[in-house]
């Protein structure tokens, strides 16, 4: 059987990837091997690794890469620790085919591992821009290092090719978020409520919110532009999930628990909510509000309005529910109104596309006999 890796690092690129686990490991032909690290294996994140074990998925390893510091040199120590422990598995274990998802310096870290080891990749998510984050720089050096890519949208695969991938090792398959939202079962507002101990007898906000990379020192000014915006929605309740382990996240999240604390009548702050209670809760509130990809990719295949702040997100696709604005109190206020007006007016955005069967056909059936990368595509 081909023997596939599959990386995750993150609580979100994990709900993304969920079903094209699934669907790899029930296949006859392939064999599942699944390399588990990043924030997974993090307290201050939530430990989300146990939503992999809930899932009854069993890790092939975890690697812990000391994500216990989010300044520049603390995450460019814990790329030194990935590239070093993630060549040994690759080493060990031998995969015929990697499967990353994404921009984030972990997968960067993981692609970089196995291009030296001469381990064929498959990059998911590629050819989007985030002009607000480093992870931009990283999601198109994985593109370089991958030799089979399965963009979300034309646009994107048109912006792979640009980047000099040859076209035939290209696949728009759309978007694995949709197919899983699809699949997914998600509880009613009773159990979520149970199950996070927080009453939702109103209207509530699901609110995400992590750094700007690319600017200086702005994370707790934006942020706190945003606490400042909700202030004056005061008869919402919000759920908060903290910011990804990010230069200055920390900053972000101490704040969230602060404010949470200081609103605990309305206001509820986890790491993690996991997949399932995370978009039960998106189904159900009234807008999605912050700065994660989860704002643009996610909630608009429920047709919940999302507020997206700032440059984190700029250059990606936009669907009519997303209302963009700048990180400042004015801007953030005005566009969450607009968000309420929009309730219950939104439809329709989105196709279903048995995206996880097109990746795996390619993924069974991708000849991997001398493959040797191009370095440009000739027009």
């Amino acid at each position: 059987m081909r023997k596939i890796c599959v990386y995750t690092s993150t609580r979100a690129e994990y709900g993304i990837m969920r079903n094209l686990i699934r669907e790899i490991h029930a296949c006859l032909k392939l064999e599942l091997q699944l390399l588990v690290s990043g924030s997974h294996l993090n307290e201050e994140q939530g430990m989300t690794v146990d939503e992999i074990l809930t899932d009854e998925f069993i890790p092939t390893q975890c690697i812990d890469i000391a994500l216990n510091d989010d300044s520049p040199s603390g995450v460019c120590h814990s790329m030194g620790i990935a590239i070093s422990e993630y060549g040994k598995f690759f080493v060990k274990y031998t995969p015929d085919i990697l499967v990353v998802l994404g921009d984030r310096f972990e997968a960067f870290c993981c692609a970089s591992a196995a291009h030296v080891c001469r381990i064929p990749i498959a990059h998911i998510h590629g050819g989007e821009t985030t002009e607000g984050a480093i992870d931009e720089a990283f999601r198109h050096s994985i593109t370089k290092m991958s030799n089979f890519h399965f963009p979300s949208h034309d646009e994107y695969r048109k912006r792979i090719i640009q980047m000099g991938e040859p076209p035939e090792t290209v696949f728009e398959v759309g978007g694995l978020s949709v197919e899983n939202m699809k699949k997914m079962t998600l509880i009613s507002k009773e159990e979520l409520e149970k199950s996070i101990n927080f009453r939702l007898d109103r209207p509530f906000f699901l609110i995400t919110f992590h750094p700007v990379t690319l600017e200086e020192n702005t994370s707790g000014i934006q942020f706190n532009e945003l606490l400042k915006a909700l202030d004056k929605f005061r008869d919402h309740k919000m759920i908060f999930t903290q910011a990804n382990s990010d230069p200055n996240s920390h900053i972000i999240n101490t704040m969230i628990t602060q404010y949470a604390k200081e609103n605990s009548n309305r206001c509820l702050a986890v790491p993690s909510l996991g997949s399932q209670r995370y978009f039960s809760a998106m189904r159900l509130c009234e807008a999605v509000i912050g700065n994660s990809s989860s704002g643009v990719l996610e909630a608009p295949v429920f047709n919940i309005p999302s507020v997206n702040i700032g440059d984190r997100q700029k250059g990606r696709i936009r669907f009519k529910s997303i209302i963009d604005c700048d990180p400042d109190l004015d801007s953030m206020v005005s566009a969450v109104e607009k968000a309420i007006q929009m309730k219950n007016q939104i439809s329709n955005q989105f196709t279903y596309q048995k995206t996880a069967h097109k990746i795996i056909y390619t993924l069974r059936n991708a000849n991997l006999k001398n493959i040797k990368k191009k370095t440009f595509h000739d027009f």
